[in-house]
């Protein structure tokens, strides 16, 4: 028989409390802000902290720990696994919040900055999310044989360096539309071409990272707990989704104040831009500690 919790099973107890939980997300996320006196530190000044930052930051680190430490209790191997798998989903944490500008700050730069008029048609901002998709289906097939391929042959990159190389072209992505800047029209619009290229290299990087994740985790996990490994790395891309808001606010005008011509495109392509750079610094460190990120998965590929 299965546990109990009071009247009900432990899955009834567990599909309750979840429903539970709909409505408390719901106010949690509609009164998002925490507002901090300063005058306990000495301060005159009051802060407003996001909640959902406090919450999810809290969350994460309770689910490290408790992966660490199931992994200590599984033995070395599994030790060394879980840390590896931690410093991954940082990693992930940080791939998609770029990536998933996409539906954000990027579909507001076609709209604002990017000239989309095709043959006397003009395309809606909101359609330049079909260019993902499109290189999805074009290269999806041709790298599952281009891995079988260099598998055979033993030059199948390890997961670190796929990492590393994925960062690589998300940031070379948005350094195109720093590269766009002189095929500027009058009105501040960069050619279409421009998220048509961004696109193509966020879809590659992403087809270097995406695939791999949940298979990386079942292998890496004990199998008593490979369920809240699972969980914690969906965990990374809650926060992931969540930063990608934060970094898309950055974008936009002082104020709530939407920004225009060339204002915009300047904050949008330094924006990008710096995302880029640090994207690139983050790829570099990744392919730098390849070896001992592989030492800490012991033969997991």
């Amino acid at each position: 028989m299965s546990a109990k919790i009071g009247p009900f099973t432990k899955v009834q107890a567990i599909t309750i409390g979840s429903l539970a939980l709909i409505p408390l997300c719901y106010i949690l996320i509609l009164k998002n802000v925490f507002i901090m006196d300063l005058s306990m530190i000495g301060l005159s000044a009051e802060a407003s902290i996001p909640l959902m930052t406090i919450l999810l930051t809290s969350l994460f680190v309770l689910v490290a720990i408790n992966l660490i430490k199931k992994g200590v209790a599984a033995g070395p191997v599994w030790r060394d696994r879980m840390i590896a798998l931690v410093i991954f989903m940082v990693i992930n944490i940080i791939f998609w919040a770029c990536f998933e500008q996409a539906g954000t700050s990027l579909t507001l730069f076609a709209d604002r900055n990017v000239d989309r008029l095709i043959f006397g048609w003009e395309m809606p901002a909101s359609m330049t999310q079909f260019f993902n998709p499109l290189f999805i289906v074009i290269f999806g097939s041709i790298f599952s044989v281009m891995w079988l391929k260099l598998s055979k042959i033993g030059k199948n990159p390890s997961i670190p360096v796929k990492f590393s190389l994925a960062f690589l072209q998300i940031a070379i992505g948005f350094l195109v539309t720093k590269a766009a800047l002189p095929f500027a029209n009058e009105a501040f619009q960069v050619p279409i071409l421009t998220v048509v290229f961004l696109y193509l290299f966020h879809t590659t990087g992403e087809l270097f990272i995406s695939p791999i994740g949940l298979s990386m985790v079942t292998k890496m996990a004990p199998k008593n707990i490979a369920g809240t490994a699972m969980g914690a790395w969906f965990l990374s891309f809650a926060m992931a989704n969540f930063t990608a808001g934060i970094i898309a606010s950055m974008t936009g005008g002082e104020g709530g104040v939407s920004l225009e011509g060339a204002e915009a495109l300047a904050k949008y392509t330094d924006v990008f831009a710096t995302l880029a750079y640090a994207l690139l610094g983050i790829g570099l460190l990744i392919f730098l500690l390849n070896k001992p990120i592989q030492r800490l998965m012991h033969g997991v590929d």
